[in-house]
This record gives structure tokens, sequence and C-alpha cells, in this order.
């Protein structure tokens, strides 16, 4: 029975040991605009996947802010590859890099720069009882059911034309919408239709 406290001991001593000294795994983050300057005062939220980062849960510790330099981090982390949201007014990097582009190293410090940009939202509002196919700039979006609204949020600043194709309920030809219009930065392009 002692030879087994005293394993036990040694065992126990040489975690202890082991864990002294280990290197921890930390992420650096650096802000910046489109024309390449720091964004200080972003708040920036790690997640474990981008699946997390798209519904927005399993934050991985506190929402950090950027500092002067642009800069945040992150310490106690996994050997994973993180997703990143990062936020400041209307700037924002969800249309670019929201995930590392590899997983992090155990025991050392990473590093990466993440652009934001200015980005806008456009509001849809079907007045039709029939279903609609929705593109913004000619790419298919998703469709939308008769008399509902949705608003697509963190879309990029610029010109955008929005088409909405009738599914169903027509009698001879569908209708077949185009408008157009500028996503701004914070502000959101509303479209009624048909």
């Amino acid at each position: 029975m002692k030879q087994i406290k005293i394993l036990f001991s040694l065992f126990a001593l040489a975690l202890l040991l082991n864990s002294c000294g280990k290197a921890d795994t930390t992420l650096t983050i650096t802000l910046k605009d489109d024309l390449g300057s720091a964004v200080s005062g972003a708040s920036v939220k790690l997640y474990p996947s981008q699946s997390d980062w798209e519904k927005r849960t399993n934050q991985v510790g506190s929402t950090q802010t950027s500092d002067a330099s642009g800069k945040v981090s992150f310490s106690s982390l996994s050997s994973i590859k993180y997703s990143v949201f990062a936020e400041k007014d209307c700037y924002n990097n969800a249309n670019g890099g929201v995930t590392l582009g590899a997983a992090l190293t155990e025991g050392k410090e990473s590093s990466s720069d993440l652009i934001l940009s200015k980005t806008g939202s456009i509001k849809l509002t079907s007045t039709s009882s029939n279903p609609y196919r929705i593109y913004f700039n000619g790419v298919q979006q998703f469709y939308m059911d008769g008399g509902t609204t949705r608003t697509v949020d963190y879309l990029k600043e610029g010109a955008y034309s929005v088409r909405v194709l009738q599914l169903s309920g027509y009698a001879f030809t569908p209708t077949d919408k185009t408008f157009n219009g500028d996503v701004k930065c914070g502000t959101t392009l509303n479209v009624t239709y048909p």
C-alpha cells in the first residue's frame, strides 16, 4: 500500500512539474480599415468554429476591445482554427477573413491581421402573397415567402441591384423586377416589391 502511495505521489509531482513553465497558447489580432489604418475601440469576439460564428454561439472568453494600435489579445486558447467577429460602428470583418488561416500552435503566440470594411443592410418587404427568388448583383441569395420581411445585414458598402422573380401565382408571366440602390455605411436600403 505504501508503494502505491509513493507511486501516486511521484505521478502527481510529475504532472505538476510538467505543467509548470508550460507556454500559453495566445492569439494577437491587429484590426485595420480598408486604408490600412489601425481601428481602435472595436469589439472583438472569438468563436471555436465558423458555424458558431454564424450563430453567435459558444463565444470563447470575453469580448475584447482593440487598443490604440488596433490590437487585442486572447490567451489560454486551444490549438484549433478560430473564427473572429470584430465590429466598430458600421465597420466589421463579416465580408472578409472571419476564420483564421490555420489552427493555433500549442504553447505559441500567433498573430493575425483583420480588415474591417464599411457595411450596411438591405431590407426586403414583400406585399405579394406569392413566393419570390431574390438576387443581389446577379447572384441568387434566397427565397422569400409572400407577405414577409427580411433584413440582410453586413453587406459591403457599394451599389446593389436587387432582382425579385416571382415563383408562382401568376397567369402568364412572373413578375420580374430589378431595384437599384446604394448600401451605405450604417444605413439600410429598403426594397418593397412587387
